[in-house]
């Protein structure tokens, strides 16, 4: 699990139960066994090169089955709500022309996550369970694409412009540097994020005020999926039937 900012890591090691371990290339690092898993959290810091760096030190020390791409976002979607979790079907990298807001949307933008790899009906089933299981635990979760580039989106003028050219959901600093490193390194990668703020002119202050609490619910949903054993059964269900197309999504 990658956990981008203090907080965040703080609060996966604690709903977890993890231990602080050795760091990792640097970043904190936490270790533990949850439900038959074992697990490893790295504070990343933030933004893409940090998040691609501690993905790959992470991959290197771990040899991890999954990585997870964790952290808080913003609302990109206007039916959102704080507390809302997105379970990323795929990544959009919109920053990559570095001239602000695209105007469309390029093959390279697009990161895959491990639900792409299964077959259409199994992706489904696997997104569906997670959902209901988030929805008996309290959790409102949506699947979609997750947007990720550094740029703090606080305006609905500049979030209905990404949203409307994106699709997605939700954006933050990231999950494509997260995404990038996993499939390079042939490793399968999921994101679970939680919505902190809504992309308006408050999202400053509404992440500020919300950020934690927000990441102890989303940490606790991420048990609620080990501990009902969706973890284990997705990772089953990828080897089976996916594994064999993660060679050729590495991106370039």
């Amino acid at each position: 699990m990658i956990c981008p900012v203090p907080l965040e890591y703080t609060s996966c090691r604690s709903a977890l139960s993890l231990r602080d371990a050795a760091r990792v290339l640097g970043s904190r690092a936490a270790r533990g066994s949850l439900a038959n898993v074992d697990l490893l959290a790295v504070e990343s810091g933030p933004a893409k090169a940090r998040a691609a760096a501690a993905t790959v030190a992470g991959i290197v020390d771990f040899q991890p089955d999954l990585v997870i791409d964790t952290g808080t976002c913003g609302a990109l979607d206007g039916d959102l709500i704080v507390n809302g979790i997105i379970f990323a079907v795929s990544c959009l990298e919109y920053d990559i022309s570095g001239s602000g807001m695209p105007n469309r949307i390029i093959p390279e933008m697009k990161l895959p996550s491990a639900i792409g790899f299964l077959p259409r009906r199994e992706g489904e089933k696997a997104v569906r369970a997670a959902t209901e299981l988030g929805k008996n635990a309290g959790f409102h979760v949506r699947a979609g694409a997750q947007a990720c580039g550094e740029f703090f989106i606080q305006s609905v003028a500049v979030r209905e412009s990404l949203r409307t050219v994106s699709g997605a959901l939700a954006s933050n600093w990231e999950t494509a540097g997260v995404f990038i490193a996993a499939l390079r390194a042939r490793v399968p990668p999921l994101s679970l994020r939680i919505v902190s703020d809504l992309g308006d002119e408050d999202s400053l202050a509404d992440f500020r005020r919300n950020a934690r609490t927000c990441a102890q619910g989303l940490y606790g949903f991420l048990r609620v999926l080990l501990e009902a054993g969706w973890v284990v059964d997705f990772f089953s269900a990828w080897r089976a039937a996916g594994s064999a197309q993660l060679e050729r999504a590495a991106p370039v």
